[in-house]
């Protein structure tokens, strides 16, 4: 499963850096197909010119050993534009094996791969400067 971003290599680094110290709690909301709440925990990225690797896990919000889902997100970044694509490569917890559940899973990632480009774009998007009134 891919996705398109609009960010640059270096701002995807700092991101997975920084959301590996402060990890990403995501509810219900923001994953609909899955129905619950996890926390997305990242390994840390290793770099090459054009890409950049990071092994990712969904935990079970709360019990910290259920792993839903677990694999790499890998990071390729166009020759010749701005945009990279993201990818997920990885497999679902035991519990989700079914047919069923499985195409479920399939939803899950395409919600969390537009996720994470979203809040790559987000954290990297220059942020306004704020007028206080004295």
């Amino acid at each position: 499963m891919e996705t398109a971003a609009s960010a640059n290599l270096d701002e995807v680094c700092r991101w997975l850096i920084e959301r590996r110290t402060d990890p990403l709690r995501l509810d219900a909301q923001d994953l609909p197909a899955l129905g619950q709440g996890v926390r997305l925990v990242l390994a840390l990225p290793l770099t090459a010119r054009r890409a950049v690797l990071c092994a990712v896990w969904l935990l079970g919000d709360g019990d910290e050993s259920a792993c839903v889902l677990s694999g790499q997100l890998r990071f390729v970044a166009h020759p010749s534009s701005s945009e990279l694509m993201v990818t997920f490569r990885g497999r679902t917890a035991m519990a989700m094996t079914t047919a069923v559940l499985y195409r479920r899973a399939h939803h899950v990632v395409g919600q969390l791969l537009q996720l994470i480009a979203e809040s790559i774009g987000a954290a990297a998007a220059p942020s306004r400067p704020r007028q206080v009134a004295f």
